[in-house]
């Protein structure tokens, strides 16, 4: 295990003020919010936006969000802000898993906003890197690259104009994309915040979605969906609390996996089975898997995480504008569209589908710990998988290097090399650090020391600001 030692050491960051990112240019522009004397909620934001256009087809303006932070060493809250069921559905209209019926109202926009109320620095400012990046152009990296061929049949399908692979060309590793469209829609949503689509930016989206059978309506585009609310709070020994987002998250079903991990002497991997069964017995298991994830804490007592999406895999609904903005289907893949009506999770209008996105922080005699990662169905199992090991005591460097297993929708699993699996489920092992968890874990010690580590496996970056 040396050389796991090592690379936990390399994936650390340890300041002041810390920041981490899915991506290297959003992690550098949390740095920056900071170093230009904003706190932890500036640091967040400046890397969010960032990653609207390092990982659009994660991320975005159109998708949603939820975040678990507490303000100046004061308790925890939470925010969700996912978009409603549209209005239409009230009236006979149906959702289609991807394509213009699938297509959700933006969270994301209100909750930004909200959070930018705990932070210092004014949005033109927060979005001025993410403008520039967008302007001047940012690579293709590896994985962003994937993301796009993975997603070239149903782009093809539901936008084959889309901006991603100009002249019908794919693009390569390190070849350089503008989209100067995204920084313009930045630009505007730094003036009106929450207000983005609810005037000429949402009218041209509906406009768009109609011409393509889509069911969004400019009155679904005034919903504030940000709600704030304590988070759920589960009792895992004494002295040791485990804190979540709540409902419509999975931030409940973790609470439930680890409380059970810790009273009994059952493998992981077969409590997390059970949990997948009787949630699938009460409905369908909802899918999001195109998330990305960001930390940050500073020497104020502030601490956040946020978890934005654009919900399917990659690309959310496939609906893509000529500014490169992804429009989520949370809708359409967060509902269960089997359901009679009535059902708990069925598509109803004003409804909030459930979501697998979630938060968590841990109270423990080692201080605090608070953490998430991207994943869709294997946000509950990587989260899962981390903080119990964080119970039995490893470090935070460890926590994201330790060789991962992860499930797929019909709970095939697939086990790192290095991986001990204790129960006897068939699995098909991959390499090390070959699955997409990138899991990042903030740390403040009982000494107010701070600590961040970000998971190497698709490019993620912890930055320490002094």
């Amino acid at each position: 295990m040396e050389v796991l030692g090592r690379l936990s050491e390399n994936v650390v960051a340890a300041g002041p003020r810390v920041i981490t990112a899915a991506h290297p240019a959003a992690a550098a522009a949390g740095a920056t919010a900071f170093a230009q004397g904003g706190n932890a909620f500036d640091a967040a934001l400046a890397a969010c936006f960032m990653e609207t256009v390092a990982l659009p087809m994660k991320c975005g303006l159109a998708g949603d969000l939820v975040a678990l932070y507490r303000r100046e060493n004061g308790n925890f809250e939470t925010l969700v802000s996912v978009g409603p069921g549209p209005s239409a559905l009230a009236e006979g209209a149906t959702l289609e898993r991807v394509g213009p019926r699938s297509v959700g109202v933006p969270g994301a926009p209100h909750g930004y906003a909200t959070l930018h109320g705990f932070a210092r620095l004014g949005l033109d400012r927060l979005v001025a890197p993410a403008v520039r990046a967008a302007e001047e152009g940012i690579a293709w990296t590896r994985v962003a690259l994937s993301y796009l061929v993975e997603a070239e049949e149903l782009l093809d399908r539901v936008s084959p104009r889309h901006p991603y692979s100009p002249g019908g060309r794919r693009p390569q590793p390190g070849d350089v994309r503008r989209l100067p469209g995204l920084g313009r829609l930045l630009q505007k949503f730094a003036a009106l915040g929450a207000d983005l689509f609810a005037g000429e930016e949402g009218e041209k989206l509906v406009a768009e979605l109609r011409a393509r059978g889509g069911i969004l309506s400019i009155k679904d585009l005034q919903a504030r969906p940000a709600t704030i609310a304590a988070p759920v709070v589960v009792t895992i020994r004494e002295g040791t609390r485990l804190l979540a987002t709540p409902a419509p998250t999975g931030g409940p079903r973790l609470g439930e996996v680890v409380l059970r991990a810790a009273r009994t002497n059952a493998p992981l991997s077969a409590i997390v089975h059970a949990e997948r069964n009787e949630n699938k017995a009460r409905g369908r298991q909802p899918q999001d898997c195109g998330t990305s994830v960001v930390t940050a804490a500073d020497d104020m007592g502030n601490a956040v995480v946020i978890v934005h999406s654009n919900s399917f895999p990659r690309f959310g609904s496939g609906v893509v504008l000529e500014s490169g903005l992804v429009l989520n289907n949370r809708p359409g893949r967060g509902f269960d569209l089997t359901a009679p009506p009535g059902a708990r999770n069925a598509p109803a209008a004003g409804r909030v589908p459930e979501t697998t996105l979630h938060a968590w922080a841990l109270e423990s005699d080692r201080g605090l710990f608070v953490g998430a990662t991207p994943g869709g169905v294997n946000q509950l199992p990587w989260n899962a998988q981390c903080v119990t090991e964080i119970l039995a005591g490893a470090e935070i460097g460890a926590a994201v290097t330790n060789p991962r297993w992860a499930l797929d929708e019909r709970d095939e699993m697939s086990v790192e090399e290095g991986a001990v699996i204790r129960d006897e489920t068939p699995v098909r092992r991959v390499p090390w650090l070959s699955l997409r968890s990138v899991q990042q874990i903030l740390q403040v010690a009982k000494d107010g020391h701070r600590r961040a580590a970000a998971d190497p496996r698709t490019g993620a970056l912890a930055l320490a600001v002094y």
